[in-house]
């Protein structure tokens, strides 16, 4: 129930993704954190000898979850968001190696070492573009044929 419960929030969270055409924030608004929260599903296992469901997709939703909620906190306080705890966190699992399901996170993530004054947010909007495009467009794509 709580793999079914997961893919049906990440599925929901890229349905609404490809509404706005990118990260846009408050994407996240719409999954119960009760079902689906991103922390928690990173570097989930699922047992397919139990329920068949993609758990690659589940992790990859989890950091584009992640992701929306950073995107929306940078974009909200451009230029005090570093200090932020969310910020802080979701780097910290980064740092740990927790967000690799989505390996161009490693370079996004290396533009959070500065000050906002000096943050580099074109190349934070690219990364994010490349994201998007390759996680959440192509995979939905593949999904519906």
């Amino acid at each position: 129930m709580i793999g079914n419960k997961a893919l049906a929030s990440v599925l929901l969270l890229y349905y609404h993704l490809c509404i706005e055409g990118n990260f846009s924030g408050d994407e996240t608004v719409y999954i119960d954190p009760k079902d689906f929260n991103g922390f928690d599903f990173l570097q989930v296992k699922i047992d397919s000898s139990i329920i068949d469901i993609d758990e690659k997709l589940i992790r990859e939703g989890a950091v584009i979850y992640l992701l929306c909620d950073l995107n929306d906190l940078v974009v909200e306080h451009e230029k005090s968001f570093m200090s932020m705890e969310y910020i802080q966190k979701v780097l910290g699992v980064a740092r740990d190696g927790k967000m690799s399901e989505i390996p161009e996170t490693d370079s996004l993530f290396e533009l959070f070492n500065t000050v906002e004054t000096s943050f580099d947010f074109v190349q934070y909007n690219d990364i994010l573009r490349e994201i998007y495009s390759k996680y959440i467009k192509d995979r939905i794509n593949s999904l519906i044929g």
